[in-house]
């Protein structure tokens, strides 16, 4: 990836400058579809074994532990495993299965840019601003940011799932700093009101919420990336 110098703004990935429709359930789906042909699954049973277990479900907990890709994906495939045999799959098919999951997650094909994403990413690349990615994801996230054509927009891609620590803990803002050289202007764009606006904010670094209604204690709100680019040109001068 390209390395850019200062200022910088830290990009949330998923929800933000992209999204895998239905994301986790989703794939356990596919992988469902593919190899249990016939089964009466839906994908509301899969959603709900899905919500708790993964390292971001508990954000205050550091997990270096899993930093590397083989026991990050050890750790979540046993989440797999234990959905599939709740909703009727024998514990040893749920086992196989839950090791395929995997496969369809790190595919950059699943993923879908938003619409404004590269002409936002482009624009203030050109006015000098550097782009790193801080997201609560997979090991392969920067696999999956080059598969989209983002790459050579990024000097640098953090997943918690590597570096350890999940938005909002304060680490995760402050290896995405130092990562920038610590940057003297720094600004938080993301979709999540608690992990990436009041983590960054928790740590000084002023954060805007995209995509999402405005809720009580955002100061800075976009609708889109446009209108948190001229948010962050319009307070050049502060």
């Amino acid at each position: 990836m390209v390395m850019q110098s200062h200022p910088t703004i830290i990009w949330d990935f998923d929800g933000t400058l992209a999204h895998r429709p239905g994301m986790w359930s989703s794939a356990l789906l596919q992988v469902l579809d593919d190899n249990e042909p016939g089964h009466q699954v839906e994908i509301a049973q899969i959603r709900h074994h899905l919500q708790r277990g993964f390292p971001w479900h508990q954000p205050d907990v550091p997990h270096p532990e899993l930093s590397s890709p083989g026991a990050w994906w050890a750790a979540v495939e046993a989440i797999f495993a234990q959905t599939y045999h709740a909703v009727g799959l024998s514990w040893q098919r749920a086992v196989e299965l839950s090791r395929l999951v995997r496969k369809r997650i790190v595919d950059p094909c699943g993923y879908c840019l938003y619409e404004d994403s590269l002409g936002v990413l482009e624009y203030l690349a050109d006015r000098g601003w550097s782009h790193i990615i801080l997201s609560n994801h997979i090991p392969e996230l920067e696999q999956i940011v080059s598969g989209i054509g983002l790459d050579h927009l990024v000097t640098k891609c953090l997943s918690s799932a590597a570096i350890g620590y999940e938005k909002p803990h304060p680490r995760s803002f402050l290896i995405a700093l130092e990562a920038a050289r610590n940057p003297a202007r720094a600004w938080m764009v993301g979709d999540n009101p608690i992990a990436d606006i009041a983590g960054a904010e928790s740590v000084g670094i002023p954060a805007i919420l995209v995509r999402r209604p405005r809720t009580d204690g955002i100061r800075y709100h976009a609708i889109d990336l446009w209108e948190a680019a001229r948010i962050i040109e319009s307070r050049l001068n502060e």
